[in-house]
């Protein structure tokens, strides 16, 4: 066998390790993203409508349903209140078409689907009490979907 042959079998088996530990790599970095952790302290169930989104907190039995206004843009009816420093379990879904649930600057999105339960766990950061973060939908959802907003409130 010549020197040339050697090296292609050498740089062949060198890519297959490299992208076998890739592979491998990402697949274990997978799982643990789409990970739920153990120390979930709220639970909140997310159902987008057209055009408003719906905050169920089942700790307490109570949901909220968050109509945006853009003349002076707040939202009213309800919000969804987390704690400072909480993990945030979101069970989101759909009751008519797809929905995305995005809170940008949490580094949140999750698709909302009709008949279809999607589950998300999230930190809030440790802001002062009284601090907002724009929810948006980012899925074209009809008519009204630029005014598919609401907020989190951190109480």
């Amino acid at each position: 066998m010549d020197k040339t042959r050697k090296m292609e079998y050498a740089w062949t088996l060198a890519v297959v390790a490299l992208l076998a530990g890739v592979l491998a790599y990402s697949t274990i970095l997978l799982f643990q993203v789409d990970s739920i952790p153990n120390d979930v302290t709220e639970y909140v169930d997310v159902v987008g409508h057209q055009w408003y989104w719906e905050f169920c907190y089942p700790q307490n039995g109570t949901c909220a349903n968050a109509t945006y206004n853009p003349a002076n843009n707040t939202a009213t009816g309800g919000a969804f209140w987390v704690q400072p420093g909480a993990e945030v379990q979101i069970n989101v879904t759909s009751v008519d078409v797809i929905h995305s649930f995005n809170i940008p600057n949490l580094g949140v999105r999750i698709d909302a689907i009709p008949g279809r339960i999607n589950t998300l766990a999230f930190a809030v950061p440790m802001v002062p009490v009284g601090t907002t973060y724009l929810i948006q939908c980012t899925e074209f959802c009809g008519t009204y979907h630029g005014i598919m907003r609401a907020f989190v409130v951190v109480t």
